[in-house]
């Protein structure tokens, strides 16, 4: 709770450095000029922002990235030499120290980027009057620095993102123009990066669907909004937020006649209790009537979102996040599967054929201009049986994980696939099977553990011969990040047992660690249970549940967190 906090205050001071010395600009030298001053900074990844980007373990004290200083009136790399960034002993973060710049004689912000070594980029805004400056400067970045940074070009009137290649300022622009801008943007968009979600999917009435909100800070529930227009309708299992925190991408009518998908402006979750017809144009900015399924993907950029439909003529349909465009729809064999994962670099997609289980990967490279079809397939690998209801792509991008949740292992099969199946890419095999029956998966922020939550309905107890049971089950596969992985050495290390409750979806919220845990009854009363998994390390791993269950809507499934595709 207390590292969240810190977070956001962190990010308000980085980018709101010196402001009591920036009420003009510097002298009124033209831009790019130099005034011969150099100025040192050094500073710290947000909580988190790293996620498991090292290539091996090994490479403990490598770096994980680097970071440059630009002029942001002219867009100039100011920077003396890139430094690198050091990961943290989280594995989750890091530091950097040393960053020489140049100062401009004419100020308008300094642009710090970070780019890390999976292709994520941060930005910050330094708006301290570097004239005056005594002292090495002190800096944090990350995703909420990168939000801000992102709404104050937009504020500015300015084409593209600073820190990006020849963005800059308007002409003209002072220091002041643009810490005014940082401290609109940081009021605005922090608190809503302060909020997470679950996806209550619903059902028959009562069981209506919703979305109830989480306060990262407090770690509690703030609230559950009820879809009362949509009883006795199902929305996606999925959803997800934009970086900024300002929309969310779901989808309603799963498995119905019909489906719809929905851009909602986040604010409106704030400001009511109910979705209804008197109030769905506060909460809706877009629809698009192209059917609706389980799965809602987010490219790590952002840029794309890739929802599958249940509906004729099934498939992923993709669409444009920042234009609110469709871009088309893959059609995937005209299968509507469950989950789906897209590479760091934003050019490769993954998902099933569901019940036809093969495992199955597109070149979405041509993206938005061509979305691919069946002939664009880069990876198909037939796992012989069974329903494919789980998948995630490891963070280093060469192993996939997907999970058959058929069980028991069907009669005169030679081959079981049944649980977790580890998928090498680049051979196209199967290297690894752990047995069990996935719902869905998440991966810790340090990339060591795969969490897989049992069962597809919440009813089952263990009543089958070796059924896995009602559970989330903690898989070790910190060997995929070494050098020379071993197989052998992926293992089944712990369960927290829920018996009674269906295990639905679970996430790690990356700036604090805490793993979010959403299950329900078997009346689909949903609830949501906050775990401490630190001690997945020790010796004797172990994991332990952090106060009681809470309450929360109908067949809870997604958790999810802006800018992080939900899990």
């Amino acid at each position: 709770m207390k590292r969240f906090t810190c977070l956001l205050l962190a990010a308000m001071a980085v980018l709101s450095l010196g402001l009591s010395g920036c009420g003009s600009s510097a002298s009124g030298s033209a831009p790019g000029q130099s005034t011969g001053k150099t100025v040192t900074i050094n500073g710290a990844l947000e909580p988190g922002a790293a996620k498991a980007t090292l290539k091996t373990a090994g490479a403990a004290t490598a770096s994980i990235g680097t970071v440059t200083a630009l002029d942001a009136a002219t867009g100039a790399v100011i920077s003396v030499a890139p430094v690198n960034v050091i990961p943290d002993s989280t594995g989750t973060g890091g530091t950097f120290s040393g960053l020489t710049i140049t100062a401009p004689s004419s100020q308008a912000g300094v642009i710090l980027r970070v780019v890390l070594n999976n292709g994520t980029i941060y930005r910050a805004l330094v708006t301290s009057d570097l004239s005056t400056q005594t002292g090495p400067l002190s800096a944090t970045i990350g995703p909420n620095s990168d939000a801000v940074v992102t709404s104050v070009s937009s504020s500015l009137g300015i084409s593209g993102v600073l820190g990006d290649s020849g963005v800059k300022v308007p002409a003209g622009t002072k220091l002041a123009d643009v810490a005014a801008a940082v401290t609109t943007a940081a009021s605005s968009v922090l608190p809503k990066l302060q909020t997470g979600y679950v996806v209550d999917t619903g059902g028959s009435s009562p069981a209506v669907p919703g979305i109830s909100l989480i306060d990262r800070v407090s770690q509690t529930v703030v609230k559950t909004v009820r879809f009362t227009n949509q009883a006795g309708t199902r929305i996606g299992h999925f959803a997800n937020v934009t970086a900024d925190g300002s929309e969310l991408w779901s989808c309603s009518g799963q498995g119905g006649a019909t489906g719809v998908v929905n851009v909602f402006d986040t604010a409106a979750f704030r400001n009511f209790s109910t979705l209804n017809d008197s109030n769905k144009g506060s909460f809706i900015k877009k629809s698009f009537a192209v059917g609706c399924g389980v799965q809602n993907v987010q490219s790590p950029d952002g840029k794309y979102i890739f929802i599958s439909a249940d509906q004729s003529p099934k498939g992923i349909n993709v669409f444009d996040v920042k234009n609110h465009a469709y871009l088309g729809n893959i059609a995937n064999g005209n299968t509507a599967p469950h989950v789906g994962a897209v590479s760091a670099d934003g050019k490769k997609y993954y998902t099933t054929t569901a019940g036809s289980y093969h495992a199955v990967g597109y070149d979405i490279s041509g993206l938005p201009a061509s979305v691919p079809t069946d002939a664009n397939k880069i990876l198909d690998v037939n796992l012989g049986y069974g329903s494919l209801h789980a998948l995630r792509l490891h963070p280093n991008g060469k192993y996939l994980f997907v999970g058959n949740n058929t069980w028991p292992v069907p009669a005169g099969v030679t081959t079981p696939t049944s649980g977790t199946n580890v998928i090498d890419i680049a051979t196209q095999k199967i290297i690894a099977t752990i047995p069990g029956r996935p719902h869905n998966y998440a991966i810790s922020p340090d990339g060591k553990y795969l969490l897989v939550t049992e069962l597809s309905s919440p009813d089952c107890e263990v009543s089958l011969p070796g059924d896995p049971g009602n559970r989330l089950q903690f898989i070790d596969i910190s060997t995929l990040l070494t050098a020379n992985p071993d197989p052998s050495k992926i293992a089944d290390i712990y369960h927290f047992n829920t018996p009674g409750y269906g295990g639905s979806h679970a996430s790690w919220d990356p700036t604090t660690g805490t793993l979010y845990y959403s299950v329900y009854d078997t009346t689909n009363q949903g609830w949501l249970i906050l775990l401490n998994t630190s001690g997945l390390s020790a010796a004797t791993p172990s994991v332990a549940q952090i106060g009681s269950f809470i309450k929360i809507g109908w067949a809870p499934h997604g958790v999810l967190f802006p800018g992080i595709n939900g899990d």
